[in-house]
C-alpha cells in the first residue's frame, strides 16, 4: 500500500499589497517559518524573494541549512495604506499587525522544480538580515546621489526629485534619462455634430498636462547589500520606487497610482514616460501578443496612406510584453508586468499609459464610464493600482536576450508557499530541492514550456515555444532541440502525437485539411520571406527529439506507459 503525505501548505494572493499572514508571524517560541520557492521555468532560475515581516532579528536559511544574505527595507507608508485599506475592501476585516519589513533573499530555484529556506529568529548577536540605511533628501537639496551596487547605476537629483543619468559599468554604456509623469484629459464630445467621448473603449485626449511633483516633499533612499531603492511621493495620489538589485543589469519601477482626482469634473488618463538622447527618428518596436516585435512608424502605415487626426491616440498600441527604441549605438527596452498601452510620441522616448479614469460612456456597448471604484462600509473611493515595469540600456543589437529571458520571468513569477515548523527536522524529513526534468539537462537559453497540463492519467499536454525571431539575435534566432527523454526523466514514454496549435486534430490530419488560396502574386521581399520560413522536422519516435525554428510553437500529446502516480495496491 502507498502512502502519501504532504506538509500543510499556505499562499498568499495578496502578498503584492504587502498581505502575508503566514509570513507575519513573529516567530517568538522558536518555530520556523518554511518558504518553499518554485519555479516554472525550464532554466535553473537565480532571483530575488521579498516578504513581509515584523521582527528585524531575522535569519534565512538556505536548503542545506546554511545561512544566506538576507536584507531587511522599512514597510513604505504608500503599502501599509494599500495594504490596510484593500485587506478590508476584499476579505471585510481590518489585519491584526502591521508589519514593519519587507525581507529580501535570493534564491537559487532548478527548473521546474522548488527550492525550501527557511526563517527563524537570530539565537545569537550579529546573526540576523541587514537592516537598509535610510536617507532622506530635502527638496531644497541641490546634491546629486548615486544608487545601484551592481553593474547598473543611476544619478538622481535631489533637489529635481528626477533620475538623469544611467550607467552600466559592464558594457560601457552610458544615457541620460529622465521619467516624468502627465495625463490626458478625456474628451467631451457630447456636443458634437457627431458626438464622440473618451471612455473605456476610446482613447480621445483633450490635451496633455504634466504631473509636477509636490514642492519640499523628500526623496528617501534606501541602500543595503542586496536592493537600493529610491522613494518619491510625485504628489498625493503618485508614488513610486525604482529598484536596482545588485546582481541585476535593469532597473525596476514601482507605481502606485490612484485614486485619480475628478473634483474638477474631468477624467484623466495617467501615463508615464522615459526620455533619452537617442535619434530614433519617430520608430519604435511593440511586440504581438508577447510573441514577435512588429516596427511601428510614428503617423504612418505600410498598407495605406495615414490621414492623422489623432495623433497620440493614432500612434497608441497594446503593450503585453515590452516596447523598445533603438539609433545606431544603443537601445532602450522597457517591459512591463501586465497589458499597458504605450507609444513613442517623442523621439528618444517612451510613454506608457499607467491607469484610467474617465467620466463619460463612450457608446461602444458598455452603457457606463470607466470609473471604477472600490468601497470599504460607506467609503467608496476611485481605484488604486499598483504594477511595475522595468528597464534597460544595451548596445544596439544586444537587448534581444534580455527582453526574451526576463519577459519569460515576469511572465511566470516564482510561486511562494508557506508551513511552519523545525528547519532540521524539515531538512531532515522532506526534500528540499528538486527538479521535474534530468538533473544535467536544462531547456535550451530560446525555447519555453507553454503548457504543460496533464490531461489523464498517461497523457500530458505540452507545448513548446521558440522565443526568437530571425535575425534577432546573434546566436539564439537560430534551430533548436528539445530532448523529450530529458524533460520527463522518470517515465516512460510510449508514444508523441503532434497536433494543431489548439491541440483538437492531429497536424497530419490538419496539413490534409489546409486550404490553398488563390492570392494575388506576392512581392519579391515576400516571397523570399515566406520560402525562408523554417520548421522543425518531424519527431523520430526513438530519439524523441524536437526541433523548434526561429517563432515556431509546436503542441503535443505526449502518452506514457503508465500513469503518473503509483495506485494502492499490496
Amino acid at each position: 500500500m502507498y502512502v502519501f503525505c504532504f506538509p500543510l501548505l499556505f499562499q498568499c494572493p495578496l502578498l503584492n499589497i504587502s498581505y502575508c499572514p503566514a509570513s507575519e508571524n513573529d516567530l517568538s517560541h522558536g518555530e520556523n517559518l518554511i518558504v518553499v520557492v518554485y519555479n516554472s521555468l525550464g532554466w535553473k532560475r537565480v532571483d530575488v524573494v521579498r516578504i513581509p515581516i515584523i521582527k528585524e532579528d531575522i535569519i534565512v536559511r538556505d536548503s542545506e541549512g546554511r545561512e544566506i544574505e538576507s536584507q531587511l527595507l522599512p514597510l513604505a507608508d504608500a503599502h501599509v495604506d494599500l495594504r490596510n485599506y484593500y485587506v478590508q475592501a476584499y476579505l471585510g476585516r481590518t489585519p491584526k499587525e502591521t508589519p514593519n519589513y519587507w525581507l529580501a533573499f535570493p534564491v537559487s530555484v532548478p527548473p521546474l522544480g522548488f527550492s525550501t529556506y527557511s526563517i527563524s529568529r537570530a539565537k545569537r548577536a550579529g546573526a540576523f538580515s541587514t537592516k537598509s540605511s535610510v536617507h532622506t533628501f530635502q527638496g531644497i537639496d541641490k546634491s546629486t546621489l548615486q544608487v545601484g551596487q551592481g553593474n547598473v547605476k543611476l544619478t538622481f537629483s535631489a533637489d529635481k526629485w528626477k533620475c538623469t543619468n544611467y550607467v552600466n559599468d559592464r558594457n560601457a554604456v552610458k544615457e541620460l534619462v529622465e521619467q516624468s509623469f502627465s495625463f490626458y484629459a478625456g474628451y467631451n464630445g457630447t456636443s458634437d455634430k457627431n458626438p464622440q467621448n473618451a471612455g473605456a473603449y476610446i482613447f480621445r485626449p483633450n490635451g496633455t498636462f504634466s504631473i509636477k511633483p509636490q514642492e519640499q516633499v523628500p526623496l528617501t533612499v534606501m541602500r543595503g547589500p542586496i536592493v537600493d531603492e529610491v522613494h518619491q511621493r510625485i504628489n498625493q495620489w503618485i508614488y513610486q520606487i525604482t529598484r536596482l538589485y545588485r546582481d541585476r543589469e535593469h532597473v525596476e519601477v514601482e507605481f502606485v497610482v490612484g485614486p485619480i482626482p475628478i473634483d474638477d469634473g474631468i477624467g484623466k488618463e495617467i501615463a508615464t514616460q522615459i526620455t533619452t538622447k537617442l535619434a530614433t527618428n519617430k520608430t519604435f518596436f511593440t511586440d504581438s501578443n508577447g510573441r514577435d516585435f512588429i516596427r511601428r512608424i510614428l503617423d504612418y502605415r505600410r498598407d495605406w496612406n495615414l490621414e492623422v487626426n489623432q495623433p497620440v491616440a493614432g500612434n497608441y498600441y497594446p503593450i503585453n510584453l515590452g516596447i523598445y527604441i533603438q539609433d545606431d549605438q544603443k537601445e532602450l527596452s522597457v517591459l512591463v508586468d501586465r497589458p499597458l498601452g504605450g507609444s513613442s510620441i517623442v523621439d528618444g522616448q517612451i510613454e506608457l499609459m499607467l491607469h484610467r479614469r474617465l467620466l463619460l460612456d463612450d457608446s461602444r456597448g458598455v452603457a457606463e464610464a470607466l470609473n471604477e471604484t472600490d468601497c470599504v462600509l460607506d467609503d467608496c473611493k476611485g481605484l488604486t493600482i499598483q504594477g511595475k515595469y522595468y528597464f534597460r540600456i544595451d548596445p544596439v543589437g544586444e537587448g534581444a536576450k534580455w527582453r526574451r529571458t526576463f519577459g519569460q520571468e515576469i511572465y511566470s513569477p516564482l510561486l511562494l508557499a508557506f508551513s511552519e515548523g523545525d528547519a532540521d527536522n524539515w531538512i531532515s524529513s522532506h526534500i528540499t530541492t528538486f527538479s521535474g526534468i534530468d538533473s544535467s539537462y536544462v531547456l535550451p537559453d530560446n525555447i519555453a514550456v507553454i503548457t504543460l497540463q496533464e490531461l489523464d492519467d498517461r497523457r500530458v499536454l505540452l507545448r513548446l515555444a521558440h522565443l526568437y525571431e530571425t535575425g534577432e539575435d546573434k546566436d539564439l534566432s537560430v534551430t533548436t532541440s528539445v530532448e523529450l527523454k530529458k524533460l520527463f526523466p522518470s517515465l516512460q514514454i510510449d508514444k508523441v502525437t503532434e497536433t494543431s496549435l489548439s491541440a483538437n486534430q492531429e497536424r497530419a490530419e490538419m496539413e490534409k485539411k489546409r486550404l490553398v488560396w488563390n492570392a494575388e502574386r506576392l512581392s519579391r521581399e515576400a516571397e523570399a520571406a515566406a520560402a525562408a520560413t523554417a520548421r522543425g522536422g518531424p519527431v523520430d519516435p526513438v530519439k524523441l527529439v524536437v526541433e523548434l525554428a526561429p517563432m515556431e510553437i509546436r503542441t503535443f500529446i505526449v502518452d506514457f506507459d503508465h500513469p503518473f502516480y503509483p495506485v494502492s495496491g499490496a
